[in-house]
């Protein structure tokens, strides 16, 4: 969603401009009113560019030239005010758009000469009682993001933001997180799906327990005036989870989270409400142990693995995880195209799609190696053997592929970070019949951050 829809290059500099003057006075009259030192709001930005390339990721076949480079460019300004004692106001506006176009789609989000609220959100606390109430446009983000992170999946690292209500109340070290947020509403005009979130959240030292509700369903197919279908099938997801995670940033390190999911999975929207086929059983989670050296090169090396359940053809209910909002690469940036393709996700059945991006029906075995070559270099070197649970692909296997990755980042100078990064993946037996093809795929990216 967009904060406006202007023309022209001026007018939401002028927005931006006039929010920021907004919040000083604010943030002044609200000290005058109860009598205290003035405290001016913070300002602040960011700027990234970003170039991509990347070949077969989507088809994993030679047989068609889908090879595609582009560059994105991100930009945010930020503004956190503190107007009184227990109000905060906090808004960010930002904008990504592609320099390059493919199938004539030239841009990832925004025209360049519109401005988004990327965030917008003021927040009531009591610190005697440890209690806090945020509403707006927020980010979420839970644990490593295995289910809540991206708020916005199909727009790629643009935003990733809920619109939401957050409760927060904390004594000692348990903190424990009531929210809720609207993703999207089809009674808006839009046909966009009705998409609903629900969670508690609770976390005390090293360990932490949630449970999460997840409503969506397609967009509703209107005929004579008349609604008649729902194409995209209606879930209602409840996962109960917990993560314990002892992270220090040298020594031995492990973390381990794991959650059950219950609920529905409606294909057929005229099903009976009582119907086997319509229920779901899913569950996934990951585990990794690794250790970082306490010296100059900061070696670290770290082994892990990941299992997500996939739909089991052999039974009437619907088994596959639902990520609710991890759809973000987290495993990995060329991966999530595949993912993206029906076809080379969920074996060419369009009737069943989770999506776009979803992480699911997939195993991970991965080893990782680590060190700073010098200062404020680092390299990252990550091997994964990557599977399926369920043989549902074109070849009939389990064996996803061998997924090879390398990640060089540098922090030289302070408010500037640039980043190179390549994955190759050898597709194998679970792709081995798509189109009578399983190429090869490759991505890259390279980019640079500065925040002010």
């Amino acid at each position: 969603m967009s904060c406006m829809n202007m023309r022209g290059g001026t007018r939401p500099a002028a927005v931006v401009v006039a929010a920021a003057v907004c919040l000083a006075w604010a943030s002044i009259a609200g000290a005058a009113d109860a009598g205290a030192e003035t405290v001016l709001p913070k300002f602040g930005g960011e700027l990234r560019l970003r170039g991509e390339a990347f070949d077969n990721v989507l088809d994993l076949s030679d047989r068609y030239d889908d090879a595609y480079q582009y560059w994105r460019m991100r930009y945010r300004f930020w503004a956190d005010a503190t107007p009184r004692e227990g109000l905060r106001l906090y808004f960010r506006f930002g904008n990504e758009y592609r320099m390059g176009v493919y199938g004539g789609a030239a841009s990832v989000r925004d025209a360049e000469s519109r401005v988004s609220l990327d965030n917008g959100w003021a927040e009531l606390s009591d610190a005697q009682r440890g209690l806090a109430l945020r509403f707006g446009r927020m980010d979420l983000n839970f644990g490593e993001g295995l289910l809540i992170c991206d708020g916005t999946p199909a727009d790629g690292s643009s935003s990733a933001y809920f619109d939401a209500i957050r409760g927060t109340w904390r004594r000692g070290e348990l903190a424990v997180d009531l929210f809720t947020a609207k993703l999207t509403d089809e009674g808006f005009g839009t046909p966009a799906r009705d998409e609903d979130l629900h969670g508690l959240y609770a976390k005390r030292r090293e360990f932490e327990a949630y449970a999460l509700y997840r409503f969506k369903r397609g967009a509703t197919v209107f005929q004579d005036g008349k609604a008649w279908a729902v194409p995209s099938p209606r879930q209602r997801t409840a996962a109960l989870g917990a993560r314990w995670a002892h992270l220090p940033e040298t020594g031995w390190r492990a973390a381990v989270e794991g959650a059950y999911q219950v609920g529905r999975f409606e294909d057929d929207p005229l099903a009976a409400p009582g119907d086997e086929a319509n229920a779901r059983r899913g569950y996934g989670g990951y585990a990794r142990v690794g250790a970082v050296g306490d010296c100059y090169w900061h070696p670290s090396i770290e082994f892990g693995g990941l299992y997500l359940s996939g739909d089991d053809p052999g039974t009437a209910r619907y088994e596959g995880w639902d990520d609710f909002y991890g759809e973000w690469p987290k495993w990995s940036d060329l991966l999530i195209y595949t993912f993206l393709d029906c076809t080379t996700r969920v074996g060419g059945d369009p009737a069943r799609p989770d999506d776009a991006g979803a992480w699911n029906n997939l195993t991970l075995l991965w080893v990782e190696g680590r060190a700073d070559l010098a200062s404020k270099l680092a390299v990252t070197l990550r091997g994964s053997l990557v599977g399926a649970p369920e043989a549902t692909g074109p070849g009939g296997g389990h064996n996803r592929g061998l997924l090879m990755a390398g990640r060089v980042d540098w922090t030289r100078w302070r408010g500037v970070a640039v980043q190179a990064l390549g994955e190759y993946f050898s597709p194998e037996s679970y792709y081995s019949g798509l189109g009578g093809y399983h190429d090869s795929a490759w991505y890259s990216r390279v980019q640079i951050v500065t925040t002010f």
